[in-house]
């Protein structure tokens, strides 16, 4: 056990800024890749033989997805890192520990309930919520497959938890690898789950695209056990326990309201348009969540990645009292993301039908308008998502203006015909530039110019 904990700590060695981010973008890559051929590989097995069943899956993640989004997600690494840090930085181990130790129970308690409650509201969220629009047979599988899903939260809200701990002190190995290994989970599940699962002659699982929801939860189960692989070495304490008297612990119960309420209303975004595309013909939502996946593949490449490897130290410069150096190196990370955004955002746009096609399994778009909506929406929404989306990771203030801008396009959204997905694709274009518009003003609060 010794050599296994002394593997790991050679491994998941404190990083610099730019070694860190290195090591996340190669990993947002990778797991990019994996993602690329998951979606190809379920495209080939069901996007044309099975176009309800499909969408029926990609319904099934939206509301588990939305409860991580809500009380989890990046909600909870902005609130908890700063206050970790600086726990940390005043040489008060034991209540950093508490802090991560009440945060991993709080947040299992919570999410668990979130699970339990959308495995008893299936039925209702998928009528009503999100896919209205499908048939007899889609809602069915939508509700079973999302049954299944709901454990994600649970499992996701433990795993990011501990991740967040090993960000906040520039520990980043594991936290690049974890995401990889979900990718692995579901295409485990669809290569080899969907044929049934036999443990000695025993039929435990008889097959089918179900077998790709069993495929999420092996997937997040193995990101969790990454996760948790990471901690070793960091003198992290677990006590089955929440201390509710822990300042740090109430400050970040304080935070996290109005910053997940900002992380949902943005979520809602996907829900409208999950919702509208499941009213138009079998095969649109699948489209859709494609032209989802193209379009952040490479903001997370680029802008996640600087932001979250440059994150945890802009948080320690603040708990310094030195908010110019703060300034200084967010004016350094803002640079090297809008060069590095600019030539990818280019070659985005000339390749772009190439990724479509790619991601489509080399199908020739068997319904009108499934492949443009696919390129028009990962087009247009890719560029001026880039400077936004860092400026509001790496400031505290994560505005709610781009789903009120976006509210009327919405409205246009629903007076769609439901025979064309191309209104849709415009409605999320509208969606996702207008944080673009909020961001210079979000960075003028902190008075930001250029040197």
């Amino acid at each position: 056990m010794g050599r296994v904990r002394s593997a790991v700590a050679k491994a998941n060695i404190k990083l610099s800024i730019s070694h860190a981010a290195t090591l996340l973008a190669g990993s947002i890559l990778l797991s990019s890749l994996l993602g690329f051929f998951r979606e190809r590989l379920l495209n080939g097995y069901y996007l044309k033989t099975y176009p309800v069943g499909i969408d029926a899956y990609t319904v099934a993640f939206t509301i588990p997805d939305f409860m991580f989004v809500i009380l989890v997600s990046g909600a909870l690494s902005v609130t908890f890192i700063p206050v970790f840090n600086q726990r940390l930085g005043t040489g008060n181990k034991k209540s950093a520990w508490e802090l991560s130790t009440s945060l991993v129970n709080f947040m299992a308690l919570a999410t668990l309930i979130a699970s339990i409650l959308i495995i008893i509201f299936a039925d209702p969220l998928v009528s009503y919520v999100v896919g209205p629009g499908l048939d007899e047979s889609g809602h069915s599988l939508a509700v079973s497959m999302m049954r299944v899903i709901a454990v994600n939260p649970f499992l996701f809200a433990v795993a990011t938890v501990i991740a967040s701990m090993q960000q906040a002190v520039g520990r980043f190995t594991f936290y690049a690898l974890a995401p990889t290994i979900y990718n692995v989970g579901i295409i485990i599940g669809a290569v080899f789950f969907t044929g049934g699962i036999n443990i000695f002659g025993w039929q435990v699982f008889d097959g089918g695209i179900m077998g790709v929801a069993l495929g999420v939860v092996l997937g997040s189960i193995m990101q969790l056990l990454v996760s948790s692989i990471g901690l070793m070495g960091l003198g992290f304490d677990y006590q089955f326990k929440i201390y509710w008297k822990n300042k740090g612990f109430r400050q970040v119960l304080r935070l996290l309201p109005p910053r997940s309420l900002d992380q949902g209303a943005d979520y809602l975004n996907g829900i409208v348009e999950m919702n509208l595309a499941s009213r138009m013909v079998a095969g649109t939502v699948r489209s859709y969540q494609q032209a989802t996946t193209l379009h952040l593949a490479p903001i997370n490449l680029i802008g996640v990645a600087i932001s979250t490897a440059a994150f945890p130290k802009m948080t320690e410069r603040l708990s310094q009292g030195r908010p110019d150096l703060f300034k200084s190196e967010l004016q350094s990370v803002l640079r090297i993301i809008i060069w590095l955004a600019l030539p990818v955002a280019t070659i985005t746009f000339f390749t772009r039908g190439y990724l479509v096609n790619f991601i489509f399994n080399g199908f020739t778009f068997w319904y009108p308008g499934s492949g443009e909506v696919a390129c028009e929406r990962f087009t247009v929404t890719v560029s001026p998502t880039f400077a936004s989306r860092v400026v509001f990771r790496l400031v505290t203030m994560y505005p709610i203006s781009p789903v009120l801008i976006s509210a009327p396009a919405f409205i246009v959204g629903f007076r769609a015909p439901t025979s064309s997905a191309r209104p849709l694709a415009l409605v999320a274009s509208i969606s996702m530039m207008s944080p673009f518009l909020i961001a210079p003003s979000t960075t003028r609060i902190y008075k930001i110019t250029p040197r």
